[in-house]
């Protein structure tokens, strides 16, 4: 489904965010597509397709096919190179950052080891990425902004800031204002899950979606909830925490308080341990390795946690019935597609047998292992490019504030 423009004068940002929207879906779009697909005046998507090539946001080209008298039509596409946002994902034990153009390529991509249980040690290691991947860009002068995705939840005092996937010795996100001062760019900053799945959104397996769940599994387990291409986000914006689930009674031991989290058991963290022993936290490459090996004991753990992953899509299903479900996350896509394998057949839900097309009830991420960088990566540009009733309505806010004062000053109220 297509969001359709609004005529209201204080609607042209929303407006041009949908252009851009349709844009970006299809890959490419003639003016005719664009009127037929948005619902506005053919003048209005004249003024708006000529703003955006203005603003080098989009391109435009002549359409190839069939000869015809007079002029082919002509197309739009994004502009790779009308800006590029920094992305950075934080983990315990290193940082990764990239810089993405406006079509979701990767342009550089870094990656250090750190200790980022401390702050400090944290900002200045994002500083020093972002100048680095700063100065590489084609146009320095065009980068949007900053994304950080890190382990949550972020403000539920019995969950945030504790346990094995997050930051011991941070005690709130003040960090990302230094981060702001510092490079002098905006910052915009999520929980893992939630950048993931709106990279999957506007760039990835869900990019013709719109209600779908993103399972994340990093250090822990994480999901989200998108509709229409906004993480749906609960009370106080910590909802969809999967991982703390209790699926095994009087199970393991969560740092939650709780037993039997599913995230003990289906998580990197759960995998290290099971492996490597406490405290360790396997890299991408080791366990890929691992899993093209061979290795029968990781083989053995995707065997023993592929019941949970049953679990946990049954519940998702018969709760949100979303259109499909993503799994994506830290770990390599290989790493789910062995869970996966071993969870056949998946248990009965609203979702399966009957009419529903199973082929993309669970997709697996083509951008596993690097789902929460690119995420970070998108969520400047999803704040510039992703039309959200917030737009609108704020645009109207305004007009209406605009309209009062005139009526004050007329009457001198």
């Amino acid at each position: 489904m297509v969001s359709r423009g609004s005529t209201q004068q204080s609607s042209a940002p929303y407006n041009r965010r949908i252009v851009l929207d349709v844009i970006r879906r299809q890959g490419e779009a003639s003016r005719k597509e664009l009127i037929d697909r948005v619902g506005l005046s053919p003048q209005t998507i004249a003024n708006i397709t000529q703003d955006l090539e203005d603003l080098d946001l989009i391109i435009s080209k002549r359409q190839k096919g069939e000869k015809s008298r007079g002029q082919p039509p002509m197309s739009f596409a994004l502009n790779p190179d009308g800006g590029d946002a920094i992305g950075i994902s934080l983990e315990l034990n290193h940082i990764a950052s990239a810089r993405v153009n406006l079509v979701g390529e990767m342009r550089d991509r870094r990656e250090i080891s750190a200790d980022l249980r401390d702050p400090t040690t944290a900002l200045v290691a994002m500083i020093k990425q972002v100048e680095t991947l700063r100065l590489g860009a084609l146009h320095p002068d065009r980068i949007w902004g900053v994304g950080v995705a890190m382990p949550g939840p972020f403000d539920a005092p019995d969950l945030a800031f504790k346990g094995p996937t997050v930051f011991e010795k941070w005690r709130g996100l003040e960090i990302f204002t230094a981060l702001e001062d510092a490079i002098g760019l905006p910052v915009y900053y999520n929980v893992d899950s939630v950048a993931g799945a709106v990279g999957e959104s506007l760039f990835g397996a869900a990019s013709d979606t719109n209600r779908f769940f993103y399972l994340y599994m990093g250090a822990g387990l994480g999901g989200t909830l998108m509709i229409d291409r906004a993480a749906y986000t609960g009370a106080n914006g910590n909802a969809t925490e999967i991982g703390h689930i209790p699926v095994e009674r009087n199970g393991r031991q969560c740092s939650c308080g709780n037993r039997g989290c599913v995230e003990t058991y289906l998580s990197l963290h759960a995998l290290s341990e099971s492996i490597a022993g406490p405290g360790a936290l396997l890299s991408s490459d080791e366990i890929e390795k691992r899993l093209n090996e061979n290795d029968s004991t990781i083989h053995d753990w995707c065997r023993s946690v592929a019941p949970y992953l049953q679990q946990v899509i049954c519940t998702v299903e018969n709760m949100l019935d979303p259109q499909m479900i993503v799994l994506g996350g830290a770990v390599p896509g290989a790493l789910w597609q062995a869970i996966l394998t071993y969870a056949q057949p998946l248990l009965h839900s609203v979702r399966s047998g009957g009419t529903i097309q199973n082929a993309r009830r669970v997709v697996i991420s083509s951008q596993a292992g690097d789902s929460a960088l690119l995420g970070a990566a998108v969520l400047p540009i999803y704040e510039k490019l992703t039309p959200r009733i917030d737009v609108l309505t704020q645009g109207r806010a305004e007009e209406m504030d605009s309209a009062q004062k005139k009526i004050e000053r007329r009457f001198r109220i």
